[in-house]
């Protein structure tokens, strides 16, 4: 007895479900080959490594190789030495010059004539007479004035070399020295907190793109299976239409035939997919683009997550670089205030110079008590009327310091917006896995049944064929959610700052 197969009428999910798995693997090849396209500045050069490294690994070398990170620790560098620059302020400021000279001529100063008041003066003269002594003639004279001609006088050689020594200590700067301090110590806090956000984007992005390339490596390996199946199903697809009992069309074996180099192309851009992935994870690595990294072969692991929503926005006020480089910007901008008030106080001071100058002329002014001399002496400076301008300058300080308490506030919620939003994305994936999981596992018994059904004749050709596809659309479905799952967690880290798991653990148990 012969048992015919009613013939079913054409379903419309067929198509669809060879559509939605068309999407779905242009989507793979879209979202991994637009990571390739990002590039550094400047590349790293080749680095020994282990063959297939694991994620661990992979980003281990990333932070040593990433040439992001070495930008990140060059600013970390320049805050330090401003803070440097700001200490220099409590610290004596010596200097020496000196100073050689040749003038024209040899300076000199005219000394005016003059008369010279003589009153009361009398001039004795011993008048010789001729005669033996003791009789000479004596002659006293009045005098009224002295004349004195006009005189010129040298004062040094015109070479000249002076040479000082200048030494000045700040006693009292009305606070405008610990205030700069204060400043440069929040610029270290800032740039730290910069560098670290850089580390946080290195081991982000060499997340994605790790588990980016595991995941293309299994689409293709899901890839090649269908169309082994797919290419097995044709022979017997071939066998049935040729010796079969005639349930099996022509247009059976064309649309198999159909399926299957349309497989066989899907295949094609999935390898070509994974070649992508493994460049952007070589690129955000910072080694050569001649050796793309080939990542451990291990599957997409799954890590679920219970923690409150509440616990990640607060472990994200503690730990966002955002956040506290914020934080470190208030108290520069506070800092900022108490050196401009300081326009309004006295500067006091020590001063010192030791001065010499060698001059081949002893005369003058270049006498030996004057060649070499030192001054020591106290200054104060006391700001009376600068046009209102240090006024406005501690005006202009408040002003931005409350600009950056409003920035604080926007930020807060922007960043409380952002960890809801990544925590739902999340838990979603989690529901994912689960439903794809199972409809992965049914997809699989539907496919065996299938196909040991149609060996009998049992079922229409493209029954077979949707139950394989689905079987491939289901698993690459179950396979993105895990990936969707790595990815959202990795986001997470990477906008709190820390690891969840590191937040779970700090969490009391209820």
């Amino acid at each position: 007895m012969v048992v015919k197969k009613r013939q079913l009428p054409q379903k419309k999910s067929f198509k669809v479900r060879v559509l939605a798995l068309c999407l779905l693997a242009g989507m793979f090849v879209t979202s991994t080959g637009h990571a390739a396209e990002i590039s550094h500045p400047e590349q790293a050069l080749s680095i020994d490594r282990p063959d297939r490294p694991n994620l661990k690994q992979c980003i281990e070398i990333a932070l040593e190789k990433n040439r992001f990170r070495f930008m990140s620790r060059y600013s970390v560098e320049i805050a330090e030495a401003q803070h440097q620059q700001a200490l220099s302020g409590y610290w004596p400021q010596i200097g020496a010059s000196a100073n050689y000279s040749i003038m024209d001529q040899d300076p000199n100063f005219i000394f005016p004539s003059q008369n010279i008041s003589l009153q009361g003066a009398y001039l004795n003269l011993n008048v010789p007479t001729g005669l033996p002594a003791p009789y000479p003639a004596e002659i006293v004279q009045k005098l009224e004035s002295l004349p004195v001609p006009e005189q010129d006088v040298k004062l040094m050689d015109r070479k000249n070399l002076v040479s000082s020594l200048n030494a000045t200590l700040p006693l009292y700067t009305g606070g405008q020295v610990s205030a700069m301090v204060r400043q440069a110590k929040s610029g270290i806090k800032a740039a730290s907190e910069e560098a670290r956000r850089t580390d946080l984007q290195i081991a982000y992005d060499t997340t994605r793109y790790y588990y980016g390339a595991v995941l293309a490596r299994e689409l293709v390996q899901i890839g090649k299976d269908a169309l082994a199946r797919m290419e097995v199903t044709l022979e017997l697809t071939e066998n049935l239409y040729t010796h079969g009992s005639g349930t099996v069309k022509k247009t059976d074996y064309l649309r198999n035939k159909t399926v299957v180099e349309w497989l066989r192309t899907a295949v094609t851009a999935l390898v070509a997919n994974e070649e992508l992935a493994k460049a952007a994870l070589t690129n955000s690595m910072g080694l050569d683009w001649e050796s793309p990294v080939e990542p451990a072969p291990e599957e997409l692991p799954f890590y679920p997550s219970k923690v409150e929503l509440k616990d990640l926005v607060n472990g994200a006020y503690s730990f966002n670089p955002d956040w506290l480089r914020l934080e470190a910007g208030l108290e520069a901008a506070s800092a900022k205030i108490d050196e401009a008030k300081s326009g309004h106080l006295p500067k006091v001071g020590l001063f010192g110079n030791l001065t010499r100058i060698d001059n081949s002329y002893d005369k003058g002014i270049a006498t030996p008590d004057n060649k070499n001399s030192w001054t020591i002496g106290i200054g104060m400076e006391i700001p009376l009327f600068n046009g209102l301008r240090t006024t406005n300058e501690v005006r202009e300080a408040k002003a931005r310091l409350a600009k950056l308490k409003q920035q604080q506030f926007l930020l807060k919620e922007g960043l409380a917006l952002q960890v809801k939003h990544i925590f739902i994305q999340l838990m979603s994936t989690q529901e994912q896995k689960s439903s794809s999981e199972a409809a992965a596992n049914s997809s699989e018994e539907n496919r065996s049944l299938n196909e040991r059904a149609y060996q009998e004749e049992l079922v229409e050709t493209k029954d077979v064929i949707e139950a394989q596809l689905v079987e491939s659309l289901m698993k690459a479905q179950y396979r993105k959610s895990l990936y969707d799952n790595l990815e959202a967690r990795a986001n997470m880290d990477f906008v709190i700052g820390k690891q969840i798991t590191d937040i779970m653990a700090a969490t009391p148990a209820l």
